[in-house]
């Protein structure tokens, strides 16, 4: 049994690109040493991001992220157990969805690659079904900026 987040925030203004490369890098790190995967988006300066791992590692790491000053208006979107994770071999993905059109693109291909390669049963859980929906919620608001 895995316990699973989902939520959204909205990052500080002098959040660069550079710091969410160095915040990735970390995290991925972390993750792998806690066996905690999950997969980040940004666009339109917010944050969607989904963690599963196992609960006290999960409920620790959430305490972390809510306390971070990178961002704000933390939302928890999902948080509940789960059979299994989504993705499952690897400990973190970053899209960024707040470059030029051809990184947009790359993102947007990238992340559908992701969304549609969980078996059946996966796409069948709440945790996948509130990220797609509130990944695609979060896309077409950026779309609608552009």
């Amino acid at each position: 049994m895995y316990y699973s987040v989902i939520y959204q925030s909205k990052s500080q203004s002098h959040f660069a690109p550079m710091d969410i490369e160095l915040m990735l890098m970390k995290a991925k790190r972390k993750n792998k040493r806690l066996k905690i995967t999950g997969c980040i988006v940004y666009g339109d300066n917010k944050f969607i991001q989904l963690i599963q791992g196992p609960k006290d590692a999960i409920i620790d790491l959430y305490k972390e992220i809510k306390a971070d000053k990178r961002h704000f208006k933390v939302t928890t979107l999902l948080e509940q157990s789960t059979e299994q994770k989504i993705w499952s071999d690897w400990s973190m993905a970053m899209l960024d969805f707040s470059g030029n059109v051809k990184q947009v693109m790359n993102s947007r291909i990238l992340l559908e690659s992701y969304l549609e390669n969980v078996t059946p049963k996966e796409k069948e859980s709440d945790s996948y079904k509130v990220f797609r929906a509130s990944v695609n919620d979060l896309l077409n608001a950026s779309e609608q900026h552009v």
